[in-house]
């Protein structure tokens, strides 16, 4: 009998995509056999193929499709299709105007307003929740009326701020609505009952632990990785074109993370370069706890290789834009003029296919086919980093990144940006260069090549370093120990605040 049950709710990442977050989640899940999971994931469409085999301790997989059907009731697991038609069919105009759009007015008022009431921005989005439990999401979210408070609301709060820029037009407004549908799609489903829930990140699959807390009282952990705040403002500046949109969504995104950090319980970044941003949002310090990730040593460690012939930098992970691909390949064309033997093997799939055409345009405009190789996905990662001369790595944003450590336990030299919790990983035990700056990298990646003595020293101290911090025996041990600290608050949950207080609100 399993010791107590977990909701581990992720975004965008396991069990349907390849990963440093979708390897933490397996090695959690895996490891933990005593405990009973239940996997809600928010995805991109409901027809991606699942890469991870769950292990025996998961208990159900929730899929939470945020694209790919024209109407949630298409995909309404949680209750009979003829309950679905039935709520369809009773969500009526003059229900939606009279019980939906004050609680919408509600929420866009938190969410745009500098200073917002986390306490009350929780209620709105359990008020939120319950409603979609017992009326049409679609119908809804659809409606001439929520149309039309929307767009008055999101203009009149637009020009506040902006007061010399121009209205945003038709269809921007539209725009901003049709996102605003998609991503509180996840308020549509239920949320199963759980001892705990445990978010992997502080996003929208976050909020049915935010729900759980305040309408059960469920205790909340919280793992930070990437900063997920930061990380949406550098994707939004590239995808998004439209000024208006943008800041419609800076303002919704920072409306979840923050209410993501004022209800969780414990909030584990996985470095202590992430806490800084939590501190910023006013968390408490003594909520947080960083618990690092862990690699298996007996998985890796160094190999016994064949020397290359070429002086060999290697690169493994996903290729799109935070992982620098195109800095990296910037810094090749420059340590290619130190060291023209050279060779740059880049390993992974592309995760943006715009992006790659970009960095593959640039090896072909600098004449790189010969000094840069995108050798595709590896399923042999410790003889990549054993093998290679230099591991490096040119993200601009990370968290407390698999690879690194990874590297380090089987004695790579190892070259990389400083970023997230890098520098914490390599304190002492590698080189460092600032993000987007190709020219320090390349500086960094010619020194480590010209000198075999500095890099064999490296590797050494970075495989003794992981060794003594990174393992996944430590990794598990204090997941368990807040899982169990976190348990024995179950054991009062009726009495606690949240959970006593929150009846109270709802009558204000």
């Amino acid at each position: 009998m399993a010791d107590f049950s977990v909701l581990l709710a992720t975004e965008g990442t396991y069990p349907f995509h390849k990963g440093g977050v979708s390897t933490w989640c397996d090695v959690l899940l895996r490891n933990l056999p005593n405990i009973d999971f239940t996997l809600l994931t928010v995805m991109m469409h409901p027809y991606l193929k699942q890469h991870y085999e769950l292990p025996p301790n998961v208990q159900q997989l929730l899929k939470v499709p945020l694209w790919g059907i024209s109407d949630p009731v298409e995909y309404s697991w949680h209750f009979p299709f003829s309950r679905a038609i039935k709520i369809k069919f009773s969500t009526v105009e003059q229900v939606i105007y009279k019980e939906f759009i004050p609680i919408l007015e509600n929420f866009l008022d938190l969410i745009f307003s500098p200073e917002f009431d986390r306490n009350k921005l929780g209620k709105t989005l359990l008020i939120l929740h319950n409603y979609f439990q017992n009326h049409d999401y679609h119908q809804t979210m659809k409606s001439c009326a929520v149309w039309q408070s929307f767009s008055e609301i999101a203009t009149i709060k637009w020009e506040e701020k902006f007061s010399n820029t121009p209205a945003p037009s038709v269809s921007e407004l539209t725009e901003a609505l049709r996102l605003l549908y998609h991503f509180l799609l996840v308020l549509h489903f239920p949320i199963p009952t759980t001892d705990l829930t445990h978010s992997a990140a502080a996003a929208f699959c976050g909020l049915p632990c935010v729900i759980a807390k305040l309408s059960r009282g469920t205790p909340y952990l919280l793992t930070e990785h990437g900063t997920y705040l930061r990380e949406q403002y550098l994707n939004l500046s590239r995808y998004i074109p439209s000024f208006f949109v943008r800041w419609f969504l800076y303002q919704l995104i920072g409306a979840v993370v923050a209410v993501n950090y004022h209800f969780a319980d414990q909030i584990s970044p996985v470095c202590k370069y992430n806490t800084r941003w939590e501190k910023w949002w006013g968390v408490a310090e003594n909520k947080i706890k960083v618990i690092y990730n862990g690699v298996d040593p007996k998985k890796f460690y160094p190999i016994e290789c064949s020397p290359n012939p070429r002086p060999t930098v290697a690169n493994i992970g996903l290729i799109f834009p935070l992982k620098g691909t195109l800095d990296l390949i910037t810094a090749a064309n420059l340590v290619r003029k130190e060291v023209p033997e050279v060779e740059f093997r880049l390993y992974g799939s592309a995760s943006d296919q715009n992006y790659f055409a970009e960095c593959q345009n640039q090896v072909k405009i600098n004449n790189l086919e010969n000094t840069v190789i995108f050798a595709g996905p590896t399923d042999k990662p410790s003889q990549v980093y054993s093998q290679a001369d230099i591991v490096v790595m040119a993200s601009i944003s990370e968290g407390f990144p698999y690879v690194v450590i990874e590297a380090m336990l089987c004695g790579a030299a190892i070259v990389s940006t400083a970023v997230g919790g890098v520098p914490e990983a390599l304190e002492g035990v590698g080189l460092l260069a600032q993000p987007h700056q190709p020219t320090e990298l390349a500086k960094a990646i010619t020194q480590l090549l010209k000198s075999p003595e500095e890099r064999q020293k490296l590797g050494q101290l970075a495989k003794e370093r992981a060794l003594n911090l990174f393992t996944q025996e430590k990794f598990l041990n204090e997941y368990q120990e807040s899982y169990k600290n976190l348990y024995s608050l179950t054991v009062t949950k009726k009495t606690s605040p949240a959970y006593q207080g929150f009846p109270a609100l709802l009558k204000k």
